[in-house]
């Protein structure tokens, strides 16, 4: 009987260790999410006057130009760390200066078809400072 008491005594003592380990964890987690959510206020902010081009209808080998303009609406330095593309036929071209709140800017995109035929996708991934860390754009065309 003492033998059983004892097995049961280890195991509430277990259980009441792991429950403890994660009630912490989750505690943690939450003082994090409040945190930043405190805090969400004084990240800089993109505000786009468009996130998607369509270039329409293009010839094959042409380059295709577009801007993309934006304004920093947040409340600290916008920083565009690179900004990458899923294929080598768009090059991207901005000022990698810091934005101040409330300066705007462009990001200039050229998009060159050459060898290229149909519909055409490109998304630009903008590494930022804000507090998603990332931005997204996109590029369309249909190549004749």
């Amino acid at each position: 009987m003492y033998k059983e008491v004892k097995v049961v005594f280890v195991c509430l003592l277990i259980l009441f260790v792991f429950s403890e380990c994660k009630r912490k964890d989750h505690t943690k987690q939450s003082s994090k999410i409040k945190q930043e959510q405190s805090n969400r206020h004084l990240y800089p902010k993109f505000e786009f006057t468009k996130e998607i081009h369509k270039f329409g209808e293009i010839s094959e080998g042409e380059i295709a130009v577009c801007d993309f303009y934006y304004k920093n609406i947040g409340k600290a330095d916008l920083i565009i760390s690179k900004i990458e593309s899923n294929c080598g036929c768009t090059v991207v071209k901005w000022d990698k200066k810091p934005l101040k709140v409330g300066e705007e800017a462009k990001i200039t995109v050229e998009f060159n078809s050459e060898g290229r035929y149909g519909k055409q996708y490109k998304k630009l991934s903008l590494y930022c400072n804000t507090l998603e860390g990332i931005k997204e754009l996109i590029v369309t065309a249909q190549v004749k």
